[in-house]
């Protein structure tokens, strides 16, 4: 992992965040998720939605992105924040992992561990103990991977979109600081 580096993303990564976002999707989703679904999404699209959220200024955002470059060239990133489900933050779930994303080419290589420890560390900066993330069911790598991690289906729930009913299942960890690399 000589090449890879981890950062801060920063409001110049928009548009690298967006063309990596979507073609993660095309690469996990595939086979799982209608085509129609995939095909709608776009890298401009996506490009505006990390803009916004970067360009927040830090302690009103509520969000922490981190991208995994391989010689400069974004190949993974990672965004926690605030807990966004009620349920789950009634349950204790204090902070939780809205995205992590690396590119298959890129898997395996500790990026996606890297990742998780950095968003943990920084929902633990915000106050934050515990955490969740959510994942399409049927998502068998990822649930391994989070499994591996120590995490514990924590809930689940049934998100219906407009091309596709989503059934996802909630991994949550009780305490944060295992996570930190």
């Amino acid at each position: 992992m000589n090449a890879i580096q981890l950062r801060s993303a920063n409001l110049s990564d928009a548009a690298s965040l967006g063309a990596v976002h979507v073609a993660a999707w095309h690469e996990t989703y595939t086979g799982i998720l209608p085509e129609e679904m995939l095909a709608s999404l776009s890298v401009e699209g996506r490009a505006a939605m990390w803009s916004k959220i970067l360009a927040a200024p830090a302690p009103f955002s509520g969000t922490a992105v981190y991208v995994s470059e391989d010689h400069d060239r974004i190949v993974g990133f990672g965004a926690c924040g605030q807990p966004r489900d009620e349920e789950l933050a009634y349950m204790g779930f204090d902070g939780e992992i809205g995205a992590i994303y690396v590119l298959r080419s890129h898997q395996r290589l500790g990026i996606g561990r890297s990742l998780m420890g950095m968003m943990a560390q920084a929902l633990l900066v915000q106050g934050c103990t515990a955490a969740t993330l959510w994942v399409v069911r049927e998502h068998g790598s990822a649930r391994n991977f989070y499994d591996h991690l120590g995490g514990k289906v924590v809930g689940e729930k049934k998100d219906e979109r407009p091309n596709a009913t989503l059934f996802e299942v909630a991994y949550g960890w009780h305490d944060l600081s295992r996570l930190v690399c």
